[in-house]
């Protein structure tokens, strides 16, 4: 059949509320009787009253406002807003109202209540609601009398008034009192610095003390700092040189000529060397000329040691002389630079002392005026207060009354009535809402297309849910639909084999086959029912014959396993699975040959195979049969349990894969299936059969089903 035209399953109210209507009553009683006491407690009319204050983010001033009591942010305004809305039930407000009521002989407490539990009665009934997006805020006392409500609520609100009114300002007059002491304070203070401030003036030479006033022995510090660095210096450049002098025995090129040069360059010495120099040429002229046994030649000689010592003498005493001459000189100029350091630096700690005795005296009385300027300040502060709590003690402050309450003259609240209605559709609709709530999380697969989608095959066939005649004889249509499915693929293939495996659930595979092999033997065809399920072997078949694992463990032949099982009046041909069921599957040598010599025999050979997600024999024989018929029985699997069967496939890649669906509803989530069965039946449109409508049949059906459950 093609099942191109079917519906796919969708979500209907109706459909939804007949599959699941035991919940939807079951809620709908639960919320009746959870909301009836609601309705009967709020259904309950009521007077009321109320008066409405006001309350300003902004303090109402008469000359200055008060960083006291200013608000700062919203989170402080609604703050104050809630410490407000509390202080209209405070025990002393309300016992205040009280006492102005009976003032005014306005006699409100019950006798059987003392004041105090009259107080907390009306603290519990008076309600204090800010209005939202206002800055207004109502007092709301309710009863079931209207006498005094108003006259209650107004004094409750003028007490309220007054005593915000005083706790603004509060204790003003002590206030005052320590403001005005402590100004005199302040004062005191002030004259006591100036007069230290005046004796500092008169030791520093000043009149004005400020930040910008210049320290005189700051420029005689440093400059007396400067020189004594100065002064460091040569002393140690003059240290530097002595030393230099005394170790090399040379002077430096910074004190003058050297000693050498003094000695090259002194007239009598050079006359001397000239003279030596002279007489050696003579001598050593002399001497060559002479033996060395010669009496003239050592005299000669000793001549010339003579002269040669006598200028090494002179030399060495100038230059003995001239050394002590350039010591003296640099110790001198030495001792020179260590006076002037030492002067300089007692000098320089003078001026510092002095400096710092300035700086302190100076820094104190920088102090002083500090102290004062604070002081100064801080008495303005007084001042400033004083004139506010003397002024804005008479302000309206943050509170004041918009709407006092009027009397209460008709009754207010919804109504019993309307609350039990409302609670009727509320019930109905949470009724209705759950039972489209369980459809839409329900995964399991109801119609063809479901299947067709999960798989992404059509259906070789599918078969209605059997539950009385009129869906019998429909589904006995369907089987003959199938069996003619399976002829044109015998004859447009040439193959007569045909498995069938389910997804996990037991049973559906094998009622399929044999309602299948039943039509195919009225058409005249020899047809072989072939079990093969050795993960749940049908009850159909006798187990005390030998089957096919019998013959697959060579314990009995083919012409030993065959049997005959009667379903629906007519006997069939059939083969079981045997009472070997431990292990599974063997030899699936033997098996084929087996299978090639039953298709042979027969015009059709049906077999039933384990479910293909809990037997690994299922695997198996489709992978040696080469074709399966996937069997979705609706309403018994879910979508995903059919993708991972889906996935099982893939991975076989059989040759061909056939898709039938099972147990399809009829008035339950089926789609349009009751039309289809309807006009089977009658040979008549569905829409000329119809003699009520939709919603009335409905109804009748459930009414009928809740008869025949009645009767089982």
């Amino acid at each position: 059949m093609d099942t191109s035209q079917l519906p796919g399953r969708g979500i209907s109210p109706l459909r939804s509320l007949r599959t699941h209507y035991r919940i939807s009553i079951a809620i709908w009683l639960l919320v009746v009787l959870a909301g009836l006491p609601l309705v009967w407690i709020k259904g309950q009319s009521y007077y009321s009253a109320e008066s409405v204050f006001q309350v300003s983010p902004n303090y109402m001033k008469i000359l200055s406002t008060d960083k006291e009591v200013e608000l700062q942010s919203n989170s402080q305004y609604r703050e104050f807003v809630n410490h407000l809305s509390s202080t209209v039930k405070r025990y002393d407000v309300v016992q205040r109202a009280l006492k102005k009521l009976r003032e005014a002989k306005i006699d409100v407490q019950p006798k059987a209540l003392s004041e105090r539990k009259y107080i907390e009665f009306l603290q519990k009934q008076v309600s204090v609601r800010a209005i939202p997006d206002t800055y207004m805020v109502r007092i709301v006392l309710e009863g079931d009398k209207k006498e005094s409500l108003a006259e209650i609520v107004n004094t409750i609100t003028t007490a309220f008034l007054e005593t915000t009114k005083s706790e603004q300002i509060f204790g003003s007059v002590e206030r005052v009192e320590a403001l005005e002491a402590n100004s005199k304070r302040l004062q005191d203070e002030i004259t006591q610095l100036e007069g230290q401030r005046v004796q500092l003036s008169e030791q520093l030479g000043l009149t004005t003390f400020g930040d910008n006033v210049v320290n005189p022995y700051d420029s005689m510090l440093s400059q007396a700092r400067e020189k004594f660095t100065s002064a460091s210096i040569e002393r140690a450049h003059a240290e530097a040189t002595l030393q230099a002098f005394l170790v090399q025995r040379e002077t430096p090129t910074s004190v003058g000529r050297s000693i050498m040069e003094m000695r090259l360059q002194d007239n009598g010495l050079q006359a001397l060397r000239n003279e030596v120099v002279k007489r050696s040429e003579e001598l050593g002229r002399t001497a060559a000329g002479l033996e060395e046994k010669h009496p003239a030649r050592k005299p000669a000689l000793a001549e010339y040691d003579a002269i040669n010592k006598r200028l090494q003498s002179r030399e060495a005493e100038f230059e003995q002389v001239a050394f002590d001459n350039v010591k003296t000189r640099l110790t001198a100029s030495l001792r020179q630079t260590k006076q002037v350091e030492t002067e300089i630096e007692v000098k320089l700690k003078k001026i510092e002392g002095q400096a710092a005795d300035y700086a302190r005296n100076f820094q104190k009385a920088m102090r002083f005026t500090s102290d004062i300027r604070k002081r100064e300040q801080e008495q303005k502060e007084v001042r400033d207060r004083l004139n506010y709590l003397q002024n804005e003690s008479a302000a309206i402050g943050f509170v004041r009354l918009v709407t006092p309450a009027m009397p209460a003259e008709m009754p207010m609240g919804v109504g019993k009535t309307k609350l039990l209605l409302a609670l009727l559709v509320a019930a109905t609709v949470l009724a209705l809402v759950a039972a489209i709530a369980l459809d839409m999380v329900d995964r399991r697969i109801y119609t063809v297309n479901d299947a067709e989608k999960l798989m992404g095959i059509p259906a070789a066939g599918w078969q209605l849910e059997s539950h009385d005649l009129a869906s019998e004889i429909f589904a006995k249509e369907q089987t003959r639909r199938f069996a003619s499915t399976l002829i044109r693929s015998r004859t447009r293939t040439g193959k007569n084999v045909f498995a069938f495996t389910s997804v996990k659930t037991v049973g559906s595979a094998t009622a399929i086959i044999l309602d299948a092999a039943v039509v195919v033997r009225q058409l005249g065809l020899r047809v072989l029912v072939l079990d093969a399920n050795s993960f749940a072997p049908s009850p159909v078949f006798d187990a005390q014959v030998p089957g096919l694992s019998d013959y697959l463990s060579e314990r009995a032949n083919l012409e030993e396993i065959g049997q005959t099982v009667v379903h629906e009046g007519q006997e069939l041909e059939a083969i079981g699975f045997g009472s070997l069921l431990a292990g599974g599957v063997q030899r699936l040598d033997l098996f084929k040959q087996a299978v090639s010599q039953w298709s042979q025999q027969y015009d059709f050979v049906l077999i039933d195979l384990p479910p293909v997600l809990l037997s690994a024999d299922a695997e198996l024989l489709i992978d040696a049969l080469g074709q399966v018929f996937m069997v979705l029985e609706a309403q018994a699997v879910s979508k995903g349990e059919v993708t991972r069967a889906k996935r099982v496939l893939e991975k076989l890649d059989p040759e061909a894969v056939g898709l039938f669906v099972s147990g399809i509803p009829v008035f339950q989530q089926g789609g349009y299936m009751k039309e289809l069965m309807v006009e089977m039946l009658t040979k008549e449109r569905f829409s000329r059969f119809m003699s009520l409508s939709n919603l009335r049949l409905q109804l009748e059906l459930l009414r009928v089903r809740w008869v025949q459950k009645r009767n089982r």
